[in-house]
């Protein structure tokens, strides 16, 4: 301990960081777990506009062992879609941002990236 230092004062700061820190913990946990719930709201409402929709997928840093922020979107990508625009005006009704993809749109690494971590709401 650097000389002068305050034991108790330092002691404080230490408890103070981790209770700040487990604090933030709990709020991200809470963030994943709505995130999570918002996407499993939204499929109905994404079928229900476009029923010609085969996949919806969910992934980015929503998922386990991601690195979630508490500003993090919802990332969902559908396949299929024949009605892409109702579909986006679907998902700004959310009270979370979401970024709603086409699947056909992406490149060929980014949907082997989604179809290996993502985890499918709708389809097989």
């Amino acid at each position: 301990m650097a000389q002068g230092a305050d034991p108790a004062f330092i002691s404080a700061i230490v408890a103070a960081e981790r209770r700040r820190n487990s604090a933030h913990a709990r709020n991200l946990a809470e963030r994943r777990k709505a995130l999570q719930a918002e996407a499993r709201r939204l499929v109905p409402l994404l079928l229900a506009c476009d029923p010609a929709i085969t996949r919806i997928r969910l992934f980015g840093s929503v998922l386990p062992r991601r690195s979630l922020r508490l500003d993090s979107d919802l990332d969902l990508a559908v396949e299929g879609a024949t009605r892409f625009l109702d579909l986006l005006r679907t998902v700004e009704e959310s009270d979370y941002p979401v970024d709603l993809v086409e699947w056909e749109t992406l490149s060929e690494p980014i949907r082997n990236v989604i179809t290996r971590d993502a985890e499918v709401l709708y389809g097989a």
